[in-house]
């Protein structure tokens, strides 16, 4: 899983085995450890009902609701959109991790990933 947030938004990008085990009603997640023993942690957990995300004892969730995992599901979607109306503002997403449109930065020392295939125009929209 890939996290990417700034101060009113977060995306966690998710791939192919990962989602396969939301979808069998087991959670996800990530954990950045830190120095002195710290850590920030994030989930994406199955949920009956609607999607939401929380905060709670240093985890960031992201509970996504059954209508959306079947959303996600399409192979047509490349993600579920949220935005929280109360102050302050917040913009939440889950998107399928695509290969990325550029090459990897060999200095980033990154390991490829399992991605989903891409969508439709996929290429276009990236590329332009």
């Amino acid at each position: 899983m890939k996290i990417r947030w700034t101060k009113n938004s977060v995306r966690f990008r998710i791939t192919p085995s990962e989602f396969a085990a939301v979808e069998r009603g087991e959670s996800v997640g990530e954990t950045l450890l830190l120095p002195d023993g710290a850590s920030w942690c994030t989930s994406i957990v199955p949920a009956e009902g609607e999607t939401s995300l929380s905060f709670s004892d240093g985890e960031l969730r992201f509970a996504l609701g059954e209508t959306d995992r079947k959303l996600l599901a399409q192979p047509e979607r490349e993600g579920v959109y949220f935005q929280r109306e109360s102050e302050p503002m917040l913009r939440y997403f889950l998107e399928k991790d695509f290969p990325c449109a550029h090459p990897r930065a060999a200095d980033a020392l990154e390991a490829p990933t399992e991605t989903f295939a891409p969508t439709p125009g996929f290429e276009e929209r990236k590329n332009s």
